[in-house]
């Protein structure tokens, strides 16, 4: 079923038995702007829901683990006024979900977002659309604009799908937040801090969102961490697999190839079914992963390879063509016995008997 829409587009095909999702369905639809949505989603019965839920809330991440990939996380990582390194929201100004009891109606147990961002001043990117998905139900919670914060010095329009005109008529239209806080506000009354939060790289999102949440299951920490079992969690991923990439190895699904740009609804359908991919494959999740850490091992031994040759042949140029600043260091004297000028010549690859101070 292909996907088109003033949002970005793609095409899905059907991996599931499909569930009919109709326009009419989407809160606020925009006059001139549609909000697609996938024609075929992963779809659970009652019981399988509950062995979702349970698996999602086995791998959540640790908070050394989100701190170390920059996750902001609680009152202890806000106390300055710094903002992070991309969000346009100082730290301070961030919260953390509220409790259960501080909320009018129920709460969804898991919920996928996806955020697109666009660009304001001082290298900041500033929020500029929402969508929110119930990881159980599939059903589509929240689908809106949200009016920048900052002055926009680049839509980015081919990544976000957001031009000035659309966000103009959005606006017009009602169809829109009018700013982080209020989308926030939106957000948490489907949630608690127990609710479980799925996505890509949600840091990026929930920094645009000013939330600090811990209950976090991140599709592209996820798969990283099943190819490098040996990392521990202070120490950051080699690697992280873009949404993009996940969606075709695991769902066969091509998405983001819109001139368009992105379509946030689509993405957060993504990493839901993503997520749920991998809960319900763990051999061929570990059968991926064993081939793309393979992958990685060959692409580092070529790298360092072509490291190594470029360090090589820097290192044959004639050392009248630079000059070494040399500084003594007292923690070397033990090895000034052990120094000959023949072992520094044969580690540089010059000639026998080659001497650079000739020239």
């Amino acid at each position: 079923m292909s996907i088109s829409d003033d949002h970005g587009s793609s095409s899905f095909s059907p991996s599931e038995t499909p569930t009919a999702f109709q326009e009419s369905r989407i809160p606020e639809a925009l006059p001139g702007v549609k909000f697609g949505v996938p024609g075929y989603i992963i779809v659970l019965d009652p019981l399988e829901q509950s062995l979702i839920l349970r698996y999602l809330r086995s791998r959540c991440h640790s908070w050394s683990r989100l701190q170390t990939e920059k996750y902001i996380i609680g009152p202890g990582s806000i106390r300055n006024k710094q903002r992070p390194s991309k969000g346009s929201i100082p730290t301070y100004e961030f919260r953390e979900t509220p409790p259960l009891d501080r909320q009018t109606g129920g709460s969804c147990q898991a919920i996928a977002i996806d955020c697109e961002m666009v660009a304001v001043r001082h290298g900041r990117q500033a929020f500029a659309f929402l969508s929110a998905v119930d990881v159980l139900t599939g059903r589509l919670l929240i689908s809106r604009y949200v009016v920048p914060s900052e002055e926009v010095v680049d839509w980015r329009s081919k990544i976000s799908g957001i031009t000035e005109d659309v966000m103009t008529r959005a606006v017009c239209s009602g169809a829109a937040f009018n700013n982080w806080r209020e989308a926030r506000d939106k957000l948490w009354e489907l949630m608690d801090d127990s609710t479980i939060l799925v996505g890509q790289s949600l840091n990026f999102d929930l920094e645009v969102l000013g939330i600090c949440h811990a209950k976090i299951v991140d599709t592209a920490i996820l798969t990283a961490e099943t190819v490098f079992p040996s990392i521990i969690s202070t120490e950051p991923l080699p690697r992280l697999w873009s949404l993009k990439s996940l969606a075709r190895e695991f769902l066969s699904l091509e998405i983001q190839n819109s001139t368009l740009g992105h379509n946030a609804v689509e993405d957060a359908y993504a990493a839901r079914d993503i997520a749920i991919w991998c809960i319900r494959n763990p051999e061929e999740l570990k059968l991926w992963a064993e081939s793309a850490r393979r992958q990685e091992e060959e692409r580092k031994r070529r790298k360092d390879l072509q490291r190594h040759r470029k360090g090589k042949s820097k290192q044959n140029l004639p050392a009248s063509r630079t000059t070494r600043v040399w500084r003594y260091d007292a923690q070397y004297d033990d090895d000034i016995d052990d120094f000959r000028l023949s072992d520094l010549a044969e580690e540089l690859g010059w000639p026998e008997g080659y001497d650079p101070w000739s020239n």
